[in-house]
């Protein structure tokens, strides 16, 4: 059973359809980049897999799981309960472009609310997980420091303990570098280099080619709305065949 199946997926916001029939699946321990102009429908898919966003169409499942809705063998769909979509959530981590910690907070407090509100942890149990995850990104010394003070490379670092304290199976990643000035990139990037080598799945929107080429074991690129190439991230980077693709790659060669 791979640990992502999708189906069909659409989505539209009012008349633009978003996404346009998606299917896809990542087997467990995967690393998938996914790449593809602003626009084409990357974010939503991992919105819609974290339930941030309803579909409207098609299935996902993680783990075999109803993502949202289950549909009957007549195909009729019906929502599940929010507290069955929480749970499934815990077991989907989301890092985002924008951090989206509480800056009021020091950096273990926003590292353990989950685990303590949402999955009933001790405080204590938690904020020693908290702390071992912390290290683990390289924040051992930023504890009790309010995040609003951390540089952005270390914001990004203290969402991805935060995602982790939730002990996901599938971790999402939305263009978590593109907000970062470029000398803290790599502070970010090296943590997901290890997330990888310790075998997490994980879906990654990206634009770090480098990264893509050396740490994914596959690539997907997005264009109006749905999958139009897959494969070794190389071959797409180096021979990409669809023209879409090789106009994509173009640009980006000449930005970067």
């Amino acid at each position: 059973m791979p640990k992502l199946r999708i189906r069909g997926l659409r989505k539209s916001f009012g008349d633009l359809e978003v996404l346009r029939g998606v299917d896809l699946e990542v087997e467990s321990g995967e690393v998938l980049a996914i790449i593809g102009a602003s626009g084409s429908g990357k974010s939503t898919m991992l919105r819609c897999i974290n339930i941030l966003e309803d579909y409207d169409h098609g299935t996902i499942e993680v783990d075999g799981e109803p993502v949202g809705y289950t549909v009957d063998t007549n195909g009729n769909r019906r929502k599940r309960r929010e507290r069955e979509n929480e749970l499934l959530r815990t077991r989907v981590g989301m890092v985002f472009q924008s951090f989206n910690l509480f800056p009021h907070l020091r950096a273990i407090e926003n590292v353990t609310l989950g685990p303590i509100h949402v999955k009933g942890e001790s405080r204590a149990d938690a904020t020693a997980r908290g702390r071992e995850l912390l290290a683990k990104v390289g924040l051992e010394k930023k504890t009790h420091e309010h995040v609003a003070n951390l540089s952005g490379g270390q914001q990004q670092r203290v969402a991805i303990a935060r995602a982790l304290a939730m002990n996901p199976s599938l971790m999402l990643f939305d263009e978590v570098t593109s907000a970062l000035d470029p000398e803290l990139v790599g502070e970010v990037l090296q943590v997901m280099r290890s997330l990888a080598e310790e075998g997490m799945t994980m879906l990654v929107v990206t634009h770090e080619m480098h990264f893509a080429r050396d740490v994914a074991d596959r690539m997907v690129f997005f264009a109006d709305g749905t999958i139009v190439e897959e494969g070794v991230p190389r071959d797409l980077i180096d021979r990409p065949r669809d023209e879409r693709l090789q106009r994509f790659m173009r640009r980006f060669s000449a930005i970067s």
